[in-house]
Formats: structure tokens, C-alpha cells, sequence
């Protein structure tokens, strides 16, 4: 494989490890606002986050490549309510999807037809994760961060598995 593709899909575990953290970050947010299914709902994001991680993972160690497992760096969640914590949640998958984007671009420039494949997969998921991070923010804006109005919003949530 390219090395530069190497380094960025490691560069890519760490920040997927990354994300399951910030996810964790913000679900102890919503557990802490007494909105439980807030709170479940991006606790199961962030075990998405570690599959994908995972994925990436697996996916060297399958091209005889090494896995640089670095360390993850701190979160810091500092959200005045529900909606600044949806914000905070659609910026870092926009980032996400620009990282993942460099990786295809770099393995387009390899012709690194089976990372390309690979790599697919994140793409496609990419847009679902921001469609869902979108479609959060909208919910939450059209209720207001008025507890009441999430209380319905938090129910519907709690039911992600």
C-alpha cells in the first residue's frame, strides 16, 4: 500500500476512537440535563464510532499493514443546551467527512483501487451521519430547549439500540 495512505487511514483510527469520545462526552452532557434518551442516543453513537474505527483497523492489519495506535486526545464538551450540543456533534462529522475525503483522494492519486472500495463504505456512511446530525438539529430547533418540549424528543430517542 502507499505509505501515505497508510498513515492516513492510522490517522483515521485514532480520530474514530476520537469521535466515540466526543459522542461519550456528549451523552454524560444529556445525562446530566436528565434526558436519558439523549443521552443513550449518542451513547450508541460512539459505539458506532469504535466500529468504525475498528473496521479501519482490521482493514491494515488485512493488507499486512501496521496499526499505529496512538493516544487519543482529551474531550471537552462545553454546551450551554441540547442544541449547542447537535451543533457540536454536525461540525465534528463535517470534519470527519473532509478527513475521510483526503483518504480517497490520496488513494485516487495511488491508484489504490482496494482502499478506494474500502473506503466507500465511510463515504456512504458519511452522509448518513451528517444527514442524522442535521436532521437532530432541526428537531431540536423546531422544540426549543424548552425541557417539556424535549421530554418528547428524549423518549423518542431513548429507543435507539
Amino acid at each position: 500500500m502507499d505509505k501515505k495512505v497508510v498513515e492516513l487511514l492510522n490517522a483515521q483510527v485514532n480520530k474514530e476512537f476520537f469521535s466515540a469520545y466526543l459522542y461519550l462526552g456528549i451523552s454524560k452532557f444529556f445525562t446530566k440535563q436528565d434526558l436519558p434518551g439523549f443521552a443513550s442516543w449518542y451513547k450508541v453513537q460512539a459505539e458506532e464510532e469504535q466500529e468504525h474505527a475498528m473496521k479501519i483497523y482490521d482493514y491494515l492489519l488485512d493488507q499486512d499493514e501496521d496499526v499505529s495506535l496512538d493516544q487519543i486526545g482529551a474531550v471537552n464538551i462545553d454546551c450551554k443546551d441540547a442544541l449547542d450540543a447537535a451543533k457540536a456533534a454536525d461540525k465534528h462529522e463535517h470534519y470527519i467527512t473532509e478527513e475521510i475525503v483526503k483518504i480517497m483522494d490520496a488513494a485516487v492519486e495511488a491508484k489504490d483501487y482496494r482502499t478506494q472500495l474500502f473506503l466507500n463504505w465511510f463515504i456512504t456512511e458519511q452522509a448518513e451521519e451528517e444527514r442524522n446530525s442535521k436532521d437532530m438539529i432541526v428537531k431540536i430547533e423546531m422544540l426549543g430547549n424548552d425541557k417539556k418540549n424535549l421530554y418528547l424528543l428524549d423518549k423518542e430517542l431513548g429507543a435507539r439500540k
